[in-house]
């Protein structure tokens, strides 16, 4: 990027050059020996740079190259934070849609709503949660009814009448 300030600064002295930005590009581009697709990207990065004061997210970060409210780490770990303090069987798509729109974006500051299905997708997907039945995993330990009791000394005696102790 420094370079192509540089660079660029220069054509813009010449007065000569009528595209400083194009022609910059693919000179930084074939100096690193790649082509015009290379030099292309240089110039959208530069315009996203001088636009938002940050280069753009690689395309791993977005789903379907579209960036979400879910690519900043902010409102990521913010998401991460109230869905580990929920309790099992809890967390559903309306409560995180709520508890988004409503609590996590105005503390951040940050303009956007997001409706159930999209807190559906990232729950699924970009989360890992799955819908499915909570079960309570209740177990009954019985050993000290009196039916288990009255089984367990019959076969005592049983056992001890047959070998004869």
């Amino acid at each position: 990027m420094s370079e192509y300030i540089k660079l660029r600064a220069q054509y813009k002295k010449h007065k000569v050059c009528k595209q400083p930005n194009l022609n910059v590009s693919i000179a930084i581009a074939s100096r690193m020996g790649k082509g015009s697709y290379f030099a292309h990207q240089i110039r959208h990065n530069i315009i996203h740079l001088m636009q938002h004061h940050h280069l753009s997210p690689p395309s791993t970060y977005t789903q379907n190259r579209y960036e979400t409210l879910l690519n900043n780490e902010h409102i990521l770990h913010n998401v991460c934070v109230y869905l580990a303090a929920q309790s099992l069987g809890t967390v559903s798509p309306r409560a995180l849609c709520y508890h988004f729109n409503d609590i996590i974006l105005p503390a951040l500051r940050i303009n956007g709503k997001i409706i159930k299905s999209i807190a559906q997708c990232w729950l699924k997907f970009r989360l890992g949660y799955e819908c499915k039945e909570a079960k309570k995993g209740m177990y009954m330990d019985r050993h000290e009814h009196s039916d288990v009791l009255k089984e367990r000394s019959e076969f005592i005696n049983k056992l001890f009448n047959k070998y004869k102790w």
